[in-house]
């Protein structure tokens, strides 16, 4: 990405950094805690649950490496020196990009398998192959990574990389585009076949309310369809924030690579869409806080256990 814009204040720098800053120490204390929470307190471990590490691992990436470089070029930048090569920045922002949104892919078929084909989703959903799916997640953000290292180059804009428009515009569509077309299709069809399951399970209930050892399984089979649902629910809920912020960035990027041919996006526009992304990061802690009483609850004894030692 190019652009032609005016010096941007050093005021703006100041206020990148600060606000930043905040990115990392609550990005970074949400994610852990929710690795923390799925390896230490989690007592019913599932496929599900290694997604959720896995994602909050890419999170850490940006929280714990890409803000921090970030910060690092800003100083830099203020202190009119050069230093982070451009290239290595612009790598790992859409190798945790390709992480996160390849991540929610793989956690959308794991929940459409679970609810579609319940019986069959033991046999289906196996460990070596769940195994083999968080492999490719990071395979391919390494190869995201590979592809933008060896073919962006650094501007006369500070913060600013030019990629080469077919490597970038492939990388964008293949590492982005696709697994988020995957991701919509298998959320709308897990949506449609949990609607008819819910229909069959309220007739079924209302059929066997006279019938006591019926009604027993049925209730339980409804306790666990809600379970399933709830679970569904939260993860369509931290693909929602992902499509909200994290979408403008490789849009943005595609649209200047095919259509403008760099140059046309304002700079402050590129770094605003930047932290929105970043915000991506910092979000899922709290969605799972709020949406589940399990975390709240364990985030709620590692804090008291934190404070009691700081005391």
């Amino acid at each position: 990405m190019n652009s032609t814009n005016n010096p941007i204040p050093q005021i703006f720098f100041i206020f990148l950094t600060t606000f930043e800053s905040l990115f990392i120490i609550i990005g970074v204390t949400g994610n852990v805690l929710v690795i923390w929470h799925n390896v230490r307190w989690n007592k019913d471990k599932n496929t599900t649950s290694y997604f959720v590490i896995n994602l909050a691992l890419s999170d850490l990436v940006v929280c714990g490496i890409t803000i921090p470089m970030a910060i690092a070029k800003y100083t830099l930048h203020l202190m009119g020196k050069t230093g982070l090569p451009c290239e290595l920045f612009i790598f790992i922002l859409y190798a945790s990009i390709s992480l996160s949104i390849v991540n929610l892919m793989m956690l959308t078929i794991d929940r459409y398998i679970c609810i579609a084909l319940p019986l069959k989703y033991p046999h289906i959903v196996t460990q070596r192959k769940v195994s083999i799916a968080l492999a490719s997640v990071w395979i391919t953000g390494f190869l995201s990574f590979i592809m933008m290292f060896f073919t962006a180059r650094a501007t006369d804009v500070p913060l600013i990389c030019e990629m080469n428009k077919i490597a970038g515009s492939v990388g964008i569509f293949f590492f982005f585009f696709v697994p988020l077309g995957v991701t919509i299709v298998f959320n709308v069809k897990t949506v449609q076949i949990a609607r008819n399951q819910g229909r069959k399970i309220a007739a079924q209930a209302s059929l066997s309310k006279t019938k006591n050892s019926t009604y027993a399984d049925d209730l339980s089979s409804r306790k666990n369809f809600s379970r399933q649902m709830k679970l569904f629910k939260t993860i369509r809920v931290v693909f929602g924030c992902f499509l909200f912020c994290v979408t403008p960035f490789p849009v943005i990027d595609f649209i200047e690579l095919v259509i403008c041919n760099h140059g046309c996006i304002p700079l402050k526009v590129y770094i605003g869409i930047s932290l929105l992304a970043a915000l991506n990061s910092i979000t899922n802690a709290f969605i799972y806080g709020i949406r589940d009483k399990k975390y709240r609850r364990s985030f709620k004894q590692m804090f008291a256990r934190c404070c009691n030692l700081s005391g």
